[in-house]
Formats: C-alpha cells, sequence, structure tokens
C-alpha cells in the first residue's frame, strides 16, 4: 500500500509540474479581467459619445421640421389670403352677371314664354315618336320570337 501511495504522489507530482502552477493561474485570471475590465470601459465610452451624437442629430432633425412646419404655415396662410382675395374676386364678378342677367331677364321674359311653348310642344312630340319606336320594336322581336 505505500508503494502504491508513493506511486500516485508521484503521479500528482507530475500533473503538478505539466500545469500551471496557482500563481500563474490567478496572474493570468487578473490579466484577463483587467483586460475585460478595459474593454468594458471602451465600449461604455463609445456607447456614451454615439449617444451623445445621436442627440445632437435628434437636435438637427427637430429643428429642421419645426423650420419647415414654419415654412409651410407661412405658404398656407399665403394660399389662403390668395383664396381670399380671389373669392372677393369671384363674389364682385357674380354680382355683377347677376345684376345683368336679371336687367336680361326682365327684357326677354316675353320672348321666353313664347319659346317656352315651342320648346314644350317639340318635348312632347319628340317623346310621342320615341315611344313609338320602342313599341314598335318591341313589336319586332316578339313577332320573331313567337
Amino acid at each position: 500500500m505505500n508503494m502504491e501511495n508513493n506511486i500516485i504522489k508521484d503521479r500528482i507530482q507530475d500533473v503538478r509540474e505539466r500545469f500551471l502552477s496557482g500563481n500563474q493561474i490567478e496572474e493570468i485570471r487578473q490579466n484577463v479581467t483587467s483586460l475585460v475590465n478595459e474593454r468594458l470601459d471602451e465600449f461604455q465610452n463609445a456607447q456614451n459619445n454615439a449617444f451623445k451624437e445621436l442627440e445632437v442629430a435628434i437636435d438637427k432633425l427637430e429643428n429642421h421640421q419645426r423650420e419647415m412646419i414654419a415654412y409651410f404655415n407661412k405658404q398656407l396662410i399665403a394660399l389662403e389670403e390668395e383664396q381670399k382675395a380671389s373669392n372677393s374676386e369671384v363674389l364682385k364678378l357674380a354680382s355683377m352677371q347677376n345684376f345683368t342677367i336679371s336687367k336680361s331677364l326682365k327684357n326677354k321674359d316675353n320672348a321666353l314664354s313664347k319659346n317656352t311653348f315651342s320648346t314644350l310642344k317639340r318635348v312632347f312630340t319628340n317623346n310621342i315618336l320615341v315611344i313609338f319606336a320602342t313599341v314598335s320594336l318591341l313589336g319586332i322581336f316578339v313577332l320573331n320570337f313567337f
């Protein structure tokens, strides 16, 4: 048993010699930890800088948006002013035309009553002719199909 213990101890010693010592492992762990912390700090700084740049870009975009809204509001006001001016011109022209039409209607009122009678006579005659043509066409269809 003693011999077996010695063999096991020798093997453990071989394994220890082949692998890193505890101090070396701790040193590697500290190096890795400090490297990871440095990279995290760099990443956080880059993230903060990107956020600041994004805020600046958003401010510029908002300013541009406000400028465009103000520009379009000015354009809209100018269009509304033009529309009002145009509407008042149209109303003036319409009232002048109505005045002219009412004058001419008074003069043509008698002629209109005579024209109305002849127009009604023509419409009545045309309607009778259309009805007669439709009845004739239906009669032809009925005779051909039966």
